[in-house]
């Protein structure tokens, strides 16, 4: 019964992104991106470095990577892939950069998800996670019927330090602001009190804009 629940939300959703500007959005995600592994001395996303996108939706996001010269691939549900359960088919230390957009909230034990993460990333290889900030968001976290286990910035970090991930960085989801964001005192409640998400009418000014209720995890294998 999840695995028909889960197959029909995404469905759902994927149909919803392709009728949305997908180049548009990836282009602005993977930029922030690019700029939060610069802001950490990470390395960037480099031309014919391997990228796999775990939970990559209608693929938009892999489209603009190859676009960008990365070798980029992705698993989705679609795939008939079961995160909670099944391995990856992918080498061991093979991957530079996998990312995860809003996935782990849907899994009630992460254990294989993670493991199977660690297991493909090359040495040094680097993982990428935005999910949900609890803290923030609880008033409407469940009103997605598919999200089952909350995270907030210091649980995400404990469960990360579980699996031996190194450089652990836990920042708030800016999606292309300027790098200082990050730098500022208590920046997970200022991203919270800006009055607009970053993809509000083009009619409000920018400095109004970039309101998150999310985290941005980047570690290094």
């Amino acid at each position: 019964m999840k695995d028909n629940i889960y197959n029909k939300y995404f469905k759902k959703r994927n149909e919803s992104l392709e009728s949305s500007d997908q180049k548009m959005n990836s282009e602005r995600i993977y930029e922030t991106f690019n700029s939060a592994l610069n802001f950490l001395n990470f390395d960037t996303f480099n031309r014919n470095q391997q990228l796999i996108d775990l939970g990559c939706g209608d693929r938009s996001f892999i489209k603009f990577a190859n676009e960008k010269g990365l070798i980029a691939n992705g698993f989705d549900v679609d795939d008939g892939i079961n995160f909670e359960k099944d391995k990856l088919s992918l080498n061991d230390n093979s991957i530079d950069h996998i990312i995860t957009n809003s996935v782990i909230e849907h899994l009630h034990d992460p254990n294989i998800f993670l493991s199977e993460i660690k297991r493909v990333l090359k040495n040094e290889g680097n993982l990428i996670i935005v999910t949900p900030n609890f803290r923030f968001s609880y008033d409407e976290f469940y009103d997605d019927p598919t999200h089952v286990k909350p995270y907030t910035e210091h649980s995400l970090k404990k469960v990360l330090e579980m699996f031996e991930f190194k450089q652990i960085h836990i920042l708030p989801w800016f999606v292309k602001k300027p790098n200082f964001y990050w730098r500022l005192p208590n920046s997970f409640l200022f991203g919270r009190l800006i009055p607009f998400r970053g993809d509000a009418s083009k009619f409000i000014p920018n400095f109004l804009k970039g309101q998150t209720k999310s985290i941005l995890a980047i570690c290094k294998k």
